[in-house]
This record gives structure tokens, sequence and C-alpha cells, in this order.
């Protein structure tokens, strides 16, 4: 291995210590300090430090990505942000996703029924297309399940792996697309 593959192999790894310390900070601001402290390193590269050690007393001159972060929120509080999913929106999609195979008639459908009610009115973490697809995901999940036993014949334990997939593919997607909501996020201090 090279020295200067190494070389870059620690830039890179204190980057990736900044953006993690970086993570609070607003995206824009977060983008422009990591962006300062690489044209910074660049700059000093250039101008001739090569050897590991010069690279090392770089990074050590910058100061702890924490120390750097802290000083760049400038007059900026940062306000605590709503976690991605609350235990409201996990309970939610349970009830949509395991609703279907309770026990009974009856059951099943009060579940879909309740679930539907709370990703409809409690919870704010997914725009209307995919509510509709949480609305839908008993329906779709069962009509492919019925298409495959249909149209391949094939065995229930088959038709039953593609109903798992499915509905833990739909189930997937939505955990991915669930957003906290836009109103807490850094806002500047009144001078």
């Amino acid at each position: 291995m090279n020295v200067e593959q190494d070389n870059d192999r620690l830039v890179d790894a204190y980057l990736k210590g900044l953006a993690k310390a970086a993570e609070p900070l607003p995206q824009a601001r977060r983008t422009e300090l990591i962006e300062d402290m690489k044209a910074h390193i660049a700059e000093e590269r250039a101008a001739g430090a090569s050897s590991e050690g010069e690279i090392r007393q770089i990074l050590q001159r910058l100061g702890d990505p924490r120390d750097i972060v802290a000083a760049a929120t400038d007059d900026l509080v940062l306000v605590e942000t709503e976690p991605k999913l609350r235990p409201v929106d996990m309970v939610t999609l349970a009830v949509l996703v395991l609703g279907p195979y309770l026990p009974g008639i009856l059951l099943p459908a009060i579940a879909y029924m309740i679930g539907i009610g709370m990703l409809w009115s409690i919870s704010n973490r997914w725009t209307v297309p995919w509510k509709i697809l949480g609305t839908l995901i008993w329906p779709i999940t069962y009509a492919i399940a019925f298409g495959v036993d249909v149209l391949f014949q094939a065995p229930i334990q088959v038709t039953l792996a593609v109903d798992a997939v499915v509905t833990v593919a739909i189930l997937i997607a939505m955990i991915v697309a669930a957003k906290a909501p836009a109103t807490t996020r850094p806002v500047r201090q009144a001078s």
C-alpha cells in the first residue's frame, strides 16, 4: 500500500468523523462545513504536506470534529427533532401488517379497520400516496397471493411465501418512506 492511499484513508476517516459529529446541524450548514474542511486539507496537501506525519499534524491542527461542530453552530439553537417512527407509528404498521393473520373472520377485519384509522388519523409520518398503499396492503397482498395460486397453481407454501415477501417489501418501503414532521428543526436565535 502506498503512502498516498494511507494519507487518503486518514483524511477520509477524519471527514467521516466530522460528518457524524455534524449530523445535528442543518443540511446546508453541515455540507458547507465539510466542504470547508475538505478544501483546507486539500490546500495543505497541495502546499507540500505528503507524509503521514504531516497529514496527522494537519488533522490535529484542525481539531476534534466535535469541537469544530460546536464552533460551527454559531448562534444556532439545536431543537430536538422527533424520531422517524414513534411507538404509535410502529403499532399502526404492526396492526396493518399482522391484522390479517389474526384468528377468526371478524377479528382480522376489526384490526385492519383500526390500523387504517390509526394510519389516517393519528400518524403524520406518511404522505397521502403512502397512506393509500398502507390502506391497501391487505388487499394487495391477498390479490397477489390469489394470482400466484390461480395462475401458477403453486403449492400453498409458495403462495404463502409470496404473500410474506410482498407484505415485508411494502412494510420496509413504508418504514423507509416515513418522515418526521418538518416542524422541528434547528432555528436561529434572535440577536
